[in-house]
This record gives structure tokens, C-alpha cells and sequence, in this order.
């Protein structure tokens, strides 16, 4: 069991995360964040404290503001100062082969899930498993 961290603006989804984490508790602890610019900061101020760090993020790529893709980007700048690796997860509606590919093209991003975020879903994360073994 490790430390999740949901980034996700969507209240369903994060509810239906929360909802299957109560039932099939695979996390230790779990951090909640509804933007990207709030769990960017989050990062940078724990930077130094591996307690506090999480080990998983799933990440949604669609939110206002500073979305998916500007907390990836933001990544590839803090991630070497960081005391622990991350490994993400992308989370979204979206099944854009464009945007896939291009989520995958970040080294800590382990593999892109298509939402609704289901048990088994989140049993292979907790594993470190890849979701979609065929990518």
C-alpha cells in the first residue's frame, strides 16, 4: 500500500474513485485535488518530505485553468528535485489516440486510463501494473 493522489476537477469521478477506494481500500492514504496548479504547489512545498510525496497519481488531463498537460510539463521540471519518484497514471474521457501518445511520451507516466476509474482499475495501480497491456 502506497500514498495516491487524484487530480481530477470532475466531483463524479473523484466520487467514484473515493466510493471504490472505501469499499476496496488498496491505498494507505489518498490526496485529493480539484486543479492542477494547487497539487503543483503541493509538490514543490513537500518536495524534500517522502512522508508527504505520493507514490501514484492519476491524472485528469481535462480541467480549466492549468490542465493535464501543463501539471505534465510542470513535472518534467520539478521531478528531478523531488526526494521520491512518482509514477502517473492519466485519467480522461478522452480516447484520442493523439493525446495518448503524447501522454506516453513522458518517462514517469506509466500508462493512460479511459474514465470511469473502476476497482480493478485501481487494484493495477496499487500493483504498479500497467492498465492497458496492449500500449
Amino acid at each position: 500500500m502506497s500514498i495516491l493522489c487524484i487530480v481530477d476537477d470532475n466531483e463524479l469521478d473523484q466520487r467514484i474513485i473515493k466510493l471504490n477506494l472505501i469499499r476496496y481500500p488498496v491505498f494507505k492514504h489518498v490526496l485529493y485535488f480539484h486543479d492542477g496548479l494547487q497539487f503543483i504547489k503541493y509538490l514543490k512545498e513537500n518536495k524534500n518530505d517522502r512522508a508527504n510525496l505520493p507514490d501514484v497519481v492519476l491524472l485528469d488531463l481535462n480541467m480549466p485553468q492549468f490542465n493535464g498537460w501543463n501539471v505534465l510539463d510542470a513535472m518534467e521540471m520539478i521531478n528531478p528535485a523531488l526526494s521520491k519518484q512518482i509514477v502517473f497514471y492519466i485519467i480522461s474521457a478522452s480516447i484520442i489516440p493523439k493525446d495518448i501518445n503524447r501522454a506516453l511520451n513522458y518517462d514517469f507516466v506509466n500508462d493512460f486510463i479511459s474514465k470511469p476509474v473502476t476497482r480493478e482499475v485501481l487494484n493495477s495501480v496499487a500493483d504498479g501494473s500497467r492498465v492497458n497491456a496492449s500500449r
